[in-house]
């Protein structure tokens, strides 16, 4: 289904893109010859309000993979921030490869690393974080 409402409105502009081409064509050849066009306004007005339909979903679904791609990263550099200040400094930040923001989780991840060498008083350190994705790994590993 995600795919569908990717591809479908994309072949939908490539379609409305030839019909619109084609109705051009004709004009040209009809204005040539100095005939009336055999198509009406309808079917122009048909064919481009199809693209541009068309090239709305396929706007909005986009926006809304791009937003959603940023939504998951953002929600756990928050939980990350919100830990830290909570006084809780014995965790990292993972983000899944290819991620917006790595950026920042890394510096997250340096800062946790410094105030762990330099504690704040009443904070929880993590001398013996363990990163969890690598334990995982290493109990499913034969």
């Amino acid at each position: 289904m995600r795919h569908a409402a990717l591809w479908l409105p994309a072949l939908v502009i490539v379609v409305t893109s030839l019909v619109l081409t084609d109705y051009c064509r004709q004009l040209l050849n009809d204005a040539k010859q100095a005939a009336p066009g055999a198509l009406d306004g309808f079917t122009l007005s048909f064919v481009l309000g199809g693209f541009v339909l068309a090239s709305a979903a396929l706007v909005m679904v986009q926006a809304s993979r791009i937003a959603s791609r940023v939504e998951g990263p953002e929600r756990r550099l928050i939980q990350a921030l919100r830990r830290m200040r909570g006084g809780d400094l014995s965790f990292r930040v993972h983000l899944r490869r290819g991620d917006p923001l790595t950026a920042v989780a890394r510096e997250c991840n340096e800062l946790l690393d410094w105030l762990n060498a330099n504690p704040p008083a009443g904070a929880r350190v993590g001398g013996d974080i363990v990163d969890v994705a690598h334990e995982q790994l290493e109990e499913v590993a034969p």
